[in-house]
């Protein structure tokens, strides 16, 4: 295991194998390319014609297999073999990528393909996601933040060197994303461990209030995202590649002030972002000239991207403290931002269908959602809310968990995975939880409950308790 002495220095986390801090930047760039490019689609007229149903049909199908993968999994033990599966499922995703760009000279046939494709993306990247949950539900919340905030970056860096590629090598290089993602993932099981953390909050009433603002906000970023969607793939392109220009330019300056801003949590820093950058957006967006309108869509999207990463970051907490099956709590997290985003998108679309200008969102809607986001954060979920809702730190001179559980595994010979189940076990977590947490079996818990035991020569959970209790002190 990895220590971290000092909980508030981004810097220190910064500095424990930062190439990490890049993988799950693989998969946002692969978002981006197929759903924000022509990339994957070789026929400029086939991308023209089905562009409003592609862009739908990604977020509609990510969000139909997390509900599909939440329901398995409550059925069967299907993520005991993660390493295997995840493998499994990112190839899955490559595979389908290299599907959508398959050209071919019957339409008819290139649409089915195309959608059999998307459905295989939909399939590999929510097991994808889920696992990440997994990983991030036990990690260190304000190493997890930039896990999150460096790879928004990363993501478009990543987008806008391959768009700028051969087709044929850009197809390759976005297919081989979601594996880079999944190899990095399963490289980072030791990162560091989420410490003990002392609050009074009540997670299940605040967590309604984070539900409305996870439908408010990827509602209108739907609505955006219609807008910003020309019907020409040349007229596309060229306005996506500015977008994510911006977008990138902006996620970079957070990325920096949140590792450089000193005595403030990751999560209050980058929830200072969201509502500023969609609002000033969607207000500059009637009023800008077109050649100028790229950099509103770029505002929205950084501030859409940066409450996405601030979800992630408060789902573990939720996870922590509620003892919620981690695939249900990411798994319907991520379910909800993409169907409010997929009813955001089809009123967008519907309004412009509706003879709307297509060039910009009326200045009507704008003002509405200027003023739905200043309420909601004035009023449903505010800062205060979300500082009630993660954990204050423990002081500097308390030992955190990750100590005490390391000089335990030193002390009793105890492997890796060993010690991650005893420290679950010191808070109180069952066999159930913890195999669904680490995406082991229930069997394979139990064998390493009994190992643990052995080692320790203790015979009840209360001898136990008692060790861990008198080595805290110890360290004090």
């Amino acid at each position: 295991m990895i220590e971290i002495t000092q909980h508030g220095n981004p810097l220190a986390r910064l500095s424990v194998k930062p190439w990490r801090l890049f993988g799950f930047g693989y998969y946002q760039a692969w978002i981006y390319l197929a759903v924000l490019s022509t990339v994957l689609f070789a026929d400029p007229d086939f991308f023209s014609t089905h562009l409003q149903f592609t862009r739908q049909f990604f977020s509609l199908s990510v969000a139909v297999c997390l509900f599909c993968l939440i329901f398995v999994s409550q059925k069967l033990d299907i993520l005991s073999k993660r390493h295997y599966l995840l493998v499994m499922a990112s190839s899955l995703t490559a595979m389908g990528t290299m599907l959508i760009s398959l050209p071919l000279q019957d339409s008819g046939v290139q649409f089915a393909v195309a959608v059999v494709g998307m459905a295989m993306t939909g399939i590999g990247n929510s097991f994808l996601i889920v696992t990440w949950g997994a990983l991030w539900s036990r990690m260190d919340t304000d190493r997890m933040g930039l896990h999150l905030v460096v790879s928004n970056a990363f993501a478009g860096c990543l987008y806008l060197v391959v768009t700028v590629l051969p087709d044929f090598l850009a197809v390759i290089v976005t297919a081989a994303l979601p594996l880079c993602s999944a190899f990095t993932l399963l490289a980072s099981e030791d990162e560091p461990l989420r410490q003990q953390e002392d609050t009074s909050a009540k997670p299940k009433r605040l967590l309604w209030k984070a539900i409305v603002a996870m439908a408010v906000i990827p509602f209108v970023f739907g609505i955006a995202r219609a807008f910003s969607s020309p019907v020409e793939a040349s007229d596309f392109d060229e306005l996506q590649h500015s977008i994510v220009l911006g977008m990138t330019v902006f996620a970079l300056a957070v990325a920096v002030f949140v590792v450089l801003a000193p005595r403030q949590r990751t999560v209050v820093r980058l929830y200072r972002f969201v509502v500023p950058l969609m609002a000033a957006g969607f207000i500059a967006l009637p009023f800008a000239p077109n050649e100028y309108r790229w950099m509103a869509f770029s505002a929205i999207m950084c501030g859409f991207y940066s409450f996405e990463g601030l979800v992630w970051l408060l789902q573990p907490e939720y996870v922590f403290r509620t003892k919620t099956s981690t695939i249900k709590v990411f798994g319907w997290g991520r379910c909800l931002f993409h169907l409010f985003g997929f009813a955001g998108a089809t009123f967008g679309f519907f309004a412009i269908n509706q003879g709307m200008a297509s060039a910009s969102i009326p200045i009507s809607i704008c003002l509405v959602i200027v003023l739905v986001l200043i309420l909601l954060s004035t009023y449903v979920f505010t800062e205060h809310d979300l500082r009630l809702f993660i954990a204050k730190p423990k002081m500097a001179s308390e030992p955190d968990d990750a100590q005490v559980y390391r000089a335990i595994g030193a002390k009793y010979g105890l492997s890796g995975r060993e010690e991650e189940v005893l420290a679950m076990l010191g808070k109180g977590r069952s066999a159930p939880f913890i195999a669904d947490s680490l995406f082991i079996s229930k069997g394979t818990v139990k064998t390493h409950t009994r190992h643990i035991y052995d080692k320790m020569g203790v015979h009840s959970k209360q001898e136990l308790l008692d060790i861990i209790e008198n080595e805290g002190r110890e360290l004090r």
